[in-house]
């Protein structure tokens, strides 16, 4: 990954794919030219264009593809190119390296996460109810959530995403995908049936992930594995809420703040049930964090929050550094109609057009 800037100013992100990689990296390229470019979302990183150079015995052919003042590659490459994301990954703010100092509103702000986990639900609403087609994202985790300069959160890494055939809802359509161990919904790991159930898994163990400040996956004090899942769910059954909750944020939740965030771990359990037809939807996941932010921030001191426009009555199943490079050209890609149903959906023209991108540094 490179950092670069437009000629316009505007800071962006930069992948670099060569062609000695894998074809799997390729893959991944291709899914999100062809996801990317519909999804026009305020918690969703924003493509802004791409460029793919070619090969030595066809640049003869090509000859303006690349600049004079870059030299020509000696093989194939692919480019993305996005929104720079200037405060780094989910993950990196839950689980900072050892001996690390930082501070950040999501390490010591409960109100903050509960804010991230209502922008990324939006995202994946947005995908299930507003895209057309739907699009399963199949790779929810931390270290895909981005946070720009104003600390809103994005979702990223459409690279193993999966246009959804609705005509198939019933039976889910059976494909291979790639996902990350924890996240992946235990009940596609046997039927082999890719359906937005899968994304509502991956978001509640997401969600637990972020209450409890624990890795999906450690070792306990015997060495043996132990899944997020093993720890969080019993003690969100026998509501212990205080047993759960991470140590770090300040000040100490009220009374009425630990509603809230039960309201977000007995979700979160929902969300991780073992079949998905246990599990909330999407729309319903999202009012319930609604309804957490809006409790949470009645009883937080000098607060000033909008209310959220939805039924307050929350909604729950049963419980049990690099050398300089630049780029010629890229092609700028645009939006996707709104829904009007859709917050933070928008709505813009399809741009043609090209502008030239000069990478500083690496990411």
């Amino acid at each position: 990954m490179y950092r670069g800037t437009l000629h316009d100013g505007r800071e962006v992100a930069v992948r670099r794919i060569m062609d000695r990689q894998s074809s799997f990296l390729q893959e991944e390229f291709r899914t999100e030219l062809e996801i990317l470019p519909r999804l026009q979302h305020k918690h969703i990183v924003r493509l802004l264009g791409s460029c793919v150079t070619a090969r030595k015995d066809q640049q003869q052919k090509k000859k303006r593809l690349l600049s004079w003042w870059r030299k020509e590659p000696k093989e194939p490459e692919w480019l993305t190119v996005y929104e720079y994301m200037e405060n780094n990954t989910l993950f990196h703010h839950l689980h900072p390296d050892q001996g690390s100092t930082e501070l950040s509103p999501v390490t010591v702000s409960w109100k903050t996460r509960i804010d991230v986990l209502l922008g990324v639900s939006r995202a994946i609403e947005h995908m299930h109810c507003h895209a057309n087609p739907p699009i399963i994202h199949w790779n929810i985790k931390p270290a895909n959530i981005l946070f720009d300069a104003s600390w809103v959160p994005r979702l990223s890494g459409f690279g193993s995403s999966v246009v959804w055939d609705m005509a198939s809802e019933e039976s889910g359509m059976t494909c291979t995908v790639t996902g990350t161990i924890g996240y992946i919904d235990p009940e596609y790991m046997t039927t082999r049936h890719v359906k937005p159930t899968n994304d509502v898994y991956s978001l509640g163990i997401m969600m637990l992930e972020v209450v409890t400040g624990r890795k999906v996956i450690e070792k306990d004090d015997q060495g043996d594995i132990l899944p997020l899942t093993s720890f969080a769910v019993p003690i969100v059954e026998a509501g212990n809420i205080r047993g759960l909750l991470d140590t770090r944020p300040v000040p100490e939740p009220t009374p009425g703040q630990l509603r809230a965030l039960e309201n977000v771990a007995r979700t979160a359990r929902c969300c991780v049930k073992e079949k998905g037809k246990d599990r909330p939807a999407i729309p319903d996941i999202v009012a319930n964090l609604e309804t957490a932010l809006e409790l949470f921030c009645k009883d937080e001191p000098s607060s000033v929050h909008e209310s959220p426009e939805h039924d307050t009555n929350v909604v729950f199943p049963s419980l049990p550094a690099s050398p300089e490079i630049t780029l010629a050209e890229v092609q700028v890609v645009g939006g996707h109609e709104k829904c009007t149903s859709d917050p933070g959906g928008s709505s813009s023209n399809f741009i043609d057009g090209t502008q030239h991108l000069k990478i500083t540094n690496s990411i």
